[in-house]
Parts: structure tokens; sequence; C-alpha cells
């Protein structure tokens, strides 16, 4: 049977094979429940992408992430390959444990139960709240508050730019960026008095930043570094940070900051790489890095602008040259930025219902449909885990049921129901 490769190009696909994709899933052939599983879909992971993943509450979003996080593990380049996974909701260090329960489901699909050597990454400042409750870690992260701008320390604070606060903000940051490299808080906030402005205003921008302290994410450098690693699964667990009512903002500064360091450090390897590649060296300077993002409505939405949306969208523009890959996990596409949206090579959709969801998905693929999005939807079978995909490069739709997780799943519905 022919194979099915999405996210790949007619050059790639004779020259490689399939040599360096992974497998999401099974081409599902017929409609509803008479639709059987066929051949294998594979996907590109050697060239950077743009991924959408998406689907209502309980469809297998967060599942199907977690399935291209284990593929990337697992393909045969993966010494070329660092993956970072943004977890809001800390459901994803149970990849550290095989998926047991679902022994006999793999065992159909040739496989076998898998723990995987993830590193779950927290604020280091949050240590104690992790070891009360005994949530596992592996390391800790912070970051250097000298790396951001007056926008993005504004749009954490929920401060207008052209407001008192706002602009005693700019004036500070400026005063400060020009005349040394690196600063702490500390250093901002003695700096603050020094500007003419009504005390009311330095008080309550004094009373941002002492806040900011209590985060946990900041130190004397970022530690940013370590979870670009080769061959390396990093999970940034930032869900302790939904208790607070800031959360969000919080979260988006952390992705912001690392996706600005991850591009720009790429952006320096990519030059090195094709002096290399001139005199025939072939060897990559830094692996292609994909981040894996959930709930990636919250940190580059639709309306309004986080402190996440700039680097975001560099990625989202220009990613393809550097090589990093985005995959965007959503519940809610609609809500996703546009941008997002139409640079989107691949989509892994499970079911929608929301008539503004199904819309954007179907303003995506109108170009290659052959009915509106709602045949494709209502054909697929009532089942967890099926979907679509839609890949670009072919401009083809495949019907398709996500293969089982290796690792445990740990974003399932609890019940009330005894054992």
């Amino acid at each position: 049977m022919p194979k099915i490769s999405v996210g790949r190009d007619d050059e790639d696909r004779e020259e490689h094979g399939l040599k360096g994709t992974g497998i999401i899933g099974k081409h599902l052939v017929g409609e509803k429940e008479e639709a059987h599983k066929a051949n294998s879909i594979h996907f590109d992971l050697a060239r950077p992408h743009v991924m959408g993943v998406f689907g209502k509450r309980g469809t297998g979003k967060s599942y199907s992430l977690g399935v291209l996080a284990e593929e990337i593990q697992n393909t045969d380049i993966s010494q070329n390959l660092s993956t970072i996974l943004i977890d809001p909701m800390g459901i994803y260090w149970s990849m550290k444990r095989p998926n047991d329960r679902a022994a006999g489901a793999l065992e159909e699909w040739d496989l076998t139960p898998e723990a995987f050597d993830a590193k779950v990454y927290i604020p280091e400042g949050k240590v104690r709240n992790f070891e009360e409750r005994e949530m596992p870690y592996d390391d800790t992260f912070t970051l250097d508050p000298s790396e951001l701008s007056a926008q993005e320390w504004s749009m954490a604070f929920n401060l207008e730019a052209n407001s008192e606060a706002g602009i005693l903000l700019e004036r500070v940051i400026s005063k400060l960026d020009e005349s040394r490299d690196n600063y702490r808080i500390e250093d901002i906030l003695n700096l603050m008095d020094r500007f003419d402005f009504p005390e009311e205003v330095k008080n309550r921008l004094e009373n941002r930043f002492m806040n900011a302290q209590d985060w946990g994410i900041f130190g004397e450098k970022s530690t940013l570094d370590k979870l670009t690693e080769r061959e390396e699964l990093s999970i940034v667990d930032v869900s302790v940070f939904g208790e607070m009512g800031s959360g969000w903002s919080i979260r988006s500064l952390v992705v912001a900051l690392l996706a600005k360091k991850v591009l720009r450090q790429r952006m320096t390897a990519r030059r090195i790489e094709e002096i290399d590649e001139m005199e025939g060296l072939s060897e990559n300077e830094m692996p292609i890095v994909w981040m894996l993002i959930d709930e990636a409505h919250e940190f580059l939405p639709r309306d309004g602008e986080t402190a996440a949306s700039h680097p975001l969208l560099r990625w989202v523009k220009i990613g393809r040259e550097p090589g990093v890959s985005l995959a965007l996990a959503t519940q809610q596409p609609y809500k996703l930025h546009p941008d997002a949206l139409s640079q989107a090579d691949i989509i892994l959709s499970h079911r929608l219902t929301a008539k503004q969801d199904i819309d954007a998905l179907g303003n995506i693929m109108h170009t290659y449909m052959r009915h509106d999005i709602d045949h494709y939807i209502d054909a697929l079978p009532d089942r967890v885990g099926t979907g679509l995909i839609l890949d670009d490069n072919s401009e083809r739709i495949y019907p398709l049921q996500v293969r089982p997780r290796k690792s445990w799943h740990a974003g399932g519905t609890p019940d009330a129901f005894e054992d």
C-alpha cells in the first residue's frame, strides 16, 4: 500500500523516504461507524513546521500533543532535535511513566507501553509549592529580568503604555538598558525614585515589581539554555501560576523569553550551518527545536496581545529559515491569532462543535475541500481520538485515528465512580 506522509514535499519523499518521520495514527477509510483503520500516517519531523492541534474538550487534543512529543523522541533523527513542551495545566509529567493501562490497545498497533526520559522544569521560586504537594519535577529554571522589554513588563502588569505608570516604566527600563547589560528587579526599584513622577504612580509601579519578585521566575541569570539539549524532552510546568489572578500573564512572560532566546540561538546557529554546508559538513550546530504549547490561544490570542504574542508570531512567520517548529494546541481555534492559523502547514483537528471554531478551520481548508468542513467532521466515527489531518504540502485532507499513547496520559477526565 502507498505510504502516507504529511508535511513533506516530493523531493524529500524521494530522497529520504520515511526517515525523519513519526507516526501520528492511521488513515480512516469509510464514514462514521463503518470507518476502519488503514495505512499509517507519517508526519515530517526533519523540517520546520507550524502545526495546529485542535479539538473540543475530551476529544483528544492534549493526548495528541503527547503523541507528537513521543514521536519526536523516538524518531531516527532524534539526535538532531530538541523538544520543549509548555504545560500550563501540569499534566505532562506523567510521560515519565509507561501507559500500562492501554497495553491492550497498544498491542493492536504493534506497540508497547513506554516511559520517556522527560525532564520536568519548574520555576526556581516555586520549589516549596511542588514539594509540599509532592508534585514531581526534575530541575528548575530562572529568567533574567533585564531581558524583558518595557512593553513586556507592561503587558505582564496589565498597564496601558500611555498611562503615567506605563511611561515611568518605559523611562526606567530605557535608562537601565542604556547603562548596563544586566540588572535585577532591585535595580529597577532603586532607579524609579530618581524620576519626577507623583508618589502615587511610583508606589503603584513599585507594588507591581515587588509582586513580580514573588512570582518565583527571576534569578541572577537566565537558565533557559539547558532546555534545548539534543534529544531532550523538556516539560516546562507553569501550572503553579494558575492560582494567581495574573497567572496567564506570568506564563506568557516565560514563553516570550524562551521563544526569543531559542530563535536568536537558532538564527546564529543557522549561519554557522550554512558555512559548514558550503565546506561539505552536514552536522547541525544546534538541534532543530520543536516547541509544543497547550492552551495556545492564551499565549497567542486572536484579540489583544500577551508578552508571548510577538515572539511566537516571529516563529510563525520566519521560523522555517532558522529551523524552529511550533505546535499550537487549543480547544478553540477561533480564539487563536489568525496569522498562526493561516501559516499552519499541518493541522490535526479532532471534533469541533462551536460554529466559530468550525468556520475558522474551514477557512484554512477551503481551497482544497471538496465539501464543507461540516461534512468531513460529521463523517468521523464517534470515537475518542478520531479527527482530520490537513497537509498543506500535498493539499490533502485525511480522516484518521490517532494512535494510543505509549506513556501515561494524566489529562483524562476524572469521575466519581468507585473502583
